[in-house]
């Protein structure tokens, strides 16, 4: 990493960081400090149609997370973050979220608009490195989660890594489905909103271990895990790719088996009530179920195009709720922007997708996806029956890589659903820069 010219609050994260060791000076942290991270720019418009309703929602959107890295000695290192996330209706500045202060709850379970995000002071030796604190917490089964505990890496073995980490403390963000699931038997209170209180353990409450093996061995690469949600659910999976090349074409395959082994036999939740009169708000008891994922995606790429086709299933074992990937979809194949979830798995799915591009003098890169999708959902007892869904989502895509570090890209997606579902659109602008 390049070292940069350091700015007054650069200054002062290292000078925080040099507090964490005495074996570092202030003067020889700021030698040593480097700067990672990005700001983006999103313009959100989704439009969703129901059977009864239509709603319209416009959203514009200021990311940042900028984190500095110092070395404190040979061996030791300290990493803080600071990020910076504000979502504000469009047209209107009654839900303006870009002050920091009084009141402001911020994006994500973060706390507020603007905070530390990342914090921990780092030990190598040799090719094991530790590092203690909170911090992404790098999973498979997650994206960009953030925890308090430790993670160990060792790469001992050539092209191999091996992985270790506890964690709790964990981020409840918005890209987490099973963070409806209520677990124990406290006792709680719903409004005619469907709003919850009361003293409640969510799945974000619970600690999170894993461990894994990472290696590439050209032409294979491979990944495995396996995390522990402390008494909710055993999460597993294996992902294998194999890569090649003929004349000026790369090819890849990949497949994934992956998997959730529920420890909670049932959760709690709050569900709509459709066949009541007038319709209203009621806490179901969910049956929790084992499932599996099973995925394969072939791809090409060269002369300027690019395109992939895939197959993904998704089955529970007694018709129970479940989860594949714990917070968004982690690294589990793909495709879209929308339809696919495999945080919250309520049904048997099976879906394919194709996916295609061609990218113009290395700068402008113009696709399409194209994801169909079936599901059978499951009952939930005394309020839903079960039901088949064919629903589809197509998108396209425009990016544009405006230098090395900016870049720009816009999507348009449309979902439709044979069943409840119909007309669900979603227009993204975003600008972003990496530092």
């Amino acid at each position: 990493m390049k070292l940069v010219k350091l700015s007054l609050a650069t200054i002062i994260a290292a000078g925080a960081l040099a507090n964490l060791a005495s074996a570092a000076s202030l003067e020889e942290a700021i030698k040593n400090v480097e700067v990672t991270g990005y700001a983006r720019y999103r313009f959100d418009s989704q439009n969703a149609k129901l059977a009864s309703f239509e709603d319209t929602d416009n959203e514009h959107r200021f990311t940042s997370d900028i984190d500095f890295k110092a070395a404190l000695d040979d061996r030791f290192f300290g990493v803080i973050g600071f990020r910076y996330d504000s979502v504000d209706s469009s047209g209107e500045n009654v839900n303006s979220k870009t002050m920091v202060g009084v009141d402001d709850r911020g994006e994500d379970s973060f706390g507020q608009t603007f905070n530390i995000r990342q914090f921990y002071l780092g030990y190598t030796a040799g090719n094991t490195t530790l590092m203690a604190g909170r911090q992404v917490l790098g999973t498979f089964f997650t994206d960009d989660m953030i925890g308090t505990g430790i993670k160990v890496l060792n790469s001992d073995i050539g092209g191999l890594t091996l992985v270790g980490m506890a964690f709790d403390n964990l981020q409840g963000d918005n890209d987490i489905g099973s963070s409806a699931f209520i677990l124990g038997n406290a006792k709680a209170t719903l409004d005619l909103d469907g709003e919850i209180s009361g003293k409640l353990e969510y799945v974000t409450d619970r600690n999170l271990y894993g461990v894994a093996a990472i290696g590439s061995y050209d032409p294979v690469s491979f990944q495995l895990w396996y995390s522990a949600l402390d008494s909710v659910a055993q999460l597993y999976a294996a992902d294998v790719t194999l890569g090649a090349n003929i004349g000026d074409v790369d090819l890849s395959l990949q497949a994934q088996a992956a998997g959730s082994s529920m420890w909670a036999n049932s959760a709690r939740a709050v569900v709509y009530d459709s066949t009541q009169v007038p319709a209203k708000y009621e806490m179901a008891e969910l049956n929790l179920d084992d499932a599996t994922f099973l995925a394969a995606k072939l791809g090409a790429k060269g002369f300027g195009f690019d395109g992939s086709v895939g197959y993904i299933n998704i089955n529970t074992k007694d018709n129970g709720y479940s989860l594949i990937s714990f917070e968004d979809q982690g690294g589990f194949i793909t495709a879209g922007e929308d339809l696919l979830d495999y945080t919250f798995i309520d049904g048997d799915l099976s879906a394919y997708f194709v996916t295609a591009g061609y990218t113009f003098a290395n700068k402008v890169r113009v696709g399409a996806d194209y994801v169909g999708m079936r599901v059978v959902y499951n009952e939930i007892k005394n309020i839903e029956p079960s039901s088949t869904v064919d629903a589809y989502e197509a998108v396209a895509r425009v990016d544009y890589k405006y230098s090395k570090k900016l870049n720009f890209k816009a999507w348009y997606s449309y979902m439709n659903g044979d069943n409840e579902t119909s007309d669900n659109q979603h227009l993204r602008f975003e600008a972003r820069y990496n530092f």
